[in-house]
């Protein structure tokens, strides 16, 4: 028996890797291939020379191989389950968006606005000025880099800035009388219709609402009162072989693209409760979000906070762009997950590795405003962006959450939840086949 077990556990091995390397061959990772290949053919070679030995010792070799494997398997079963959540430990205050880095570069030197907000931020304003001598994204001095595709992802949000009025508008009297449940299935089934990939419904908690206006039509400096009861929130997956270019020009291109998407979808499907009724408003990209979109993913069940301080969703790592809609209209609100990605997070540490701003902690979690996370350095990162001309998305591309979904990677994600010691090893596995310091692709064809 425990010969039988050998041999089949042995072309098990074999098939596992002769179904990566292949599976590598249509994700153009030349890398994972190789490595995989590699080890297809050691591993049957080391079966040819098992069948070339002595009976008694065949047997006895396969025997070995099949009690190691039950062991390594017993292991990785009953090894601790991945248990941390996100933690907030204080309520969260609500934070002004006329704060965020990308509201600051909009005050020009100068101008009263500058002048007001660095005379009640002086501690910002030397870092943001020495930023400010730099060129911003797509720019004519950035241009060159890529002269075909910077000008589309412009466009491209030149596009969204278009939308930002049709975010809101009339409700309709006449107001449907669904039940909350079939609310839930008609919105979320609505917003696969429209182009989303995956959808959540959570209570609008007030904490991840921004307190006053930092851009957008709305007057700069207003109080914001969003006073819907449900958050929306949705994801759209990005292309990985444009992600995997970054930090060069594809992959601003793929974020504009998305976020054009989303900008649709959101603005369609408020319309539509509108229509049902109820109030519901759209929060799309370029200047018109009046809540902090990832940890409203988080609390809708898309996924769970990572390192790189952005939302890691379980389907696609971060790989995705999401969008939101706020509304009255009455809902089932879905719960947070915890699948293991912040454990991963701890020990992996590879978008903080290849950071090209050094802007991702490789140390432990902080407590800021309220709540325990990774907190990055923002204005290294925004001062990245504008050396490189792009939204940069490295940490995207070398997240092993990021893999391109199929039946592979989805096991991988599936036992990940699953096993602390599993984690360790597809950590270290991701390292040797991908690398631990992947590098970009050329610009997708």
């Amino acid at each position: 028996m425990w010969e039988i077990a050998g041999q089949v556990v042995l072309a098990s091995v074999m098939l596992f890797f002769l179904y990566f390397a292949l599976a590598s061959v249509f994700e153009h990772e030349g890398r994972a291939f190789r490595r995989s290949g590699l080890f297809f053919i050691i591993i049957g070679l080391g079966n040819v020379f098992i069948y070339m030995l002595p009976d008694g010792i065949q047997k006895a070799v396969f025997a070995a191989l099949s009690i190691s494997s039950v062991i390594f398997v017993l292991g990785v079963l009953i090894s601790q389950k991945p248990r941390s959540s996100q933690i907030i430990k204080a309520k969260p205050r609500r934070i002004d968006e006329r704060d965020v880095i990308f509201a600051r570069f909009e005050y020009h030197p100068g101008s009263e606005r500058y002048k007001e907000y660095y005379r009640t931020h002086p501690e910002r304003k030397t870092r943001d000025d020495t930023i400010r001598k730099l060129p911003d994204i797509l720019t004519s001095f950035h241009r060159n880099k890529s002269p075909e595709l910077f000008p589309l992802a412009s466009a491209e949000f030149d596009f969204l800035e278009h939308q930002l009025t049709a975010v809101d508008g009339t409700v309709e009297e006449d107001r449907t009388t669904f039940t909350a449940e079939k609310n839930s299935e008609l919105i979320k089934r609505t917003l696969s219709r429209l182009g989303a990939d995956v959808s959540g419904i959570c209570e609008l908690d007030p904490s991840f609402l921004y307190s006053h206006v930092g851009r957008g039509p709305e007057k700069f400096g207003s109080k914001i009162d969003l006073n819907h009861k449900y958050a929306v929130v949705f994801a759209l997956e990005m292309d990985y072989a444009w992600v995997a270019a970054a930090p060069k020009a594809p992959v601003i291109v793929e974020t504009a693209k998305k976020y054009v998407e989303a900008a649709k979808i959101s603005i369609i499907a408020a319309d539509y409760i509108r229509r049902l009724g109820y109030p519901a408003r759209a929060h799309i990209a370029g200047s018109n979000y009046q809540a902090v979109l990832p940890p409203l993913g988080w609390q809708a069940g898309l996924g769970e906070m990572g390192r790189m301080g952005i939302l890691v969703t379980f389907k696609y790592g971060p790989r995705a762009r999401l969008g939101l809609i706020t509304t009255d209209l009455p809902l089932i609100p879905d719960r947070p997950e915890v699948r293991g990605i912040l454990d991963f997070c701890e020990r992996c540490k590879k978008c903080a590795i290849n950071c090209p701003g050094k802007a991702i902690p490789v140390g432990p979690r902080i407590v800021e405003n309220g709540i325990e996370k990774w907190v990055i350095d923002r204005e290294a990162c925004y001062e990245f962006w504008r050396r490189a001309g792009t939204d940069c998305a490295t940490c995207l591309y070398v997240c092993p959450y990021s893999k391109p979904v199929n039946f592979f990677h989805d096991a991988v994600r599936f036992v990940s939840a699953q096993s602390r010691s599993a984690q360790g090893i597809f950590i270290r596995g991701d390292d040797l086949f991908y690398g631990r310091s992947p590098r970009p692709r050329k610009n997708p064809s």
